[in-house]
């Protein structure tokens, strides 16, 4: 039985990050956090067996944009969390790779089915 790939969860909030990894750790998921540029950069650098990211770009700085390149040129789907709904963000996040924006507050299921569609394309 193969078991189901890593989702990196990137979220400055502690506590978010905390509930991410709470539901979708319920669904099997192996998960890698990172809650700063440096774990970013870092579980980027370990090159593990990520499938997906969940990238909460609240908080961040503009480099937040340089490792979604990253994720896109290691060809690693990832969706863009966003505080609110904006053109904007909708625009960067898709020119730099992300496969949607979701915005807060997030619905577990609605996320739990895009996370599986994104695994599951992976393979």
């Amino acid at each position: 039985m193969k078991t189901k790939a890593a989702i990196l969860l990137v979220n400055r909030n502690q506590r978010n990050l905390e509930l991410l990894a709470e539901f979708l750790g319920k669904g099997g998921y192996a998960l890698s956090t990172a809650s700063s540029l440096e774990e970013f950069d870092q579980a980027l650098a370990e090159e593990n067996d990520v499938g997906v990211a969940l990238v909460d770009i609240t908080g961040f700085d503009q480099s937040i944009w340089e490792r979604c390149e990253q994720l896109r040129s290691r060809k690693k789907p990832f969706l863009v969390v966003s505080p609110r709904q904006s053109a904007a963000i909708q625009q960067a996040s898709l020119s730099h790779g992300a496969k949607g924006v979701m915005i807060k507050p997030l619905v577990v299921q609605e996320l739990m089915g895009l996370v599986k569609s994104m695994l599951e394309e992976q393979e």
